[in-house]
């Protein structure tokens, strides 16, 4: 329980820090032919803009950090 609301808080928090969320960027054409087949490009991540205003950047770091600190409660009472 702790380990996950670790890691919730610590995203909820670097995305309030950066104001960048992950993207997803499908599979897209391309590279050389092959006899057999076309090589495709794999898929990636890209980060684009999470266009959070100045009370979305504290609204995400006071539930990160919230979450945080629940976090460390959780291990020091042995969760």
């Amino acid at each position: 329980m702790s380990l996950a609301l670790l890691t919730i808080g610590a995203v909820l928090v670097l995305i309030a820090m950066f104001n960048k969320v992950p993207s997803y960027v499908p599979d897209r054409p391309g590279g050389r032919p092959t006899a057999v087949r076309t090589v495709t490009a794999p898929p990636r991540l890209r980060l684009a803009s999470a266009r959070l205003t100045e009370q979305g950047r504290a609204l995400l770091t006071t539930l990160g950090g919230s979450a945080l600190i629940v976090a460390f409660f959780l291990v020091l009472s042995g969760y």
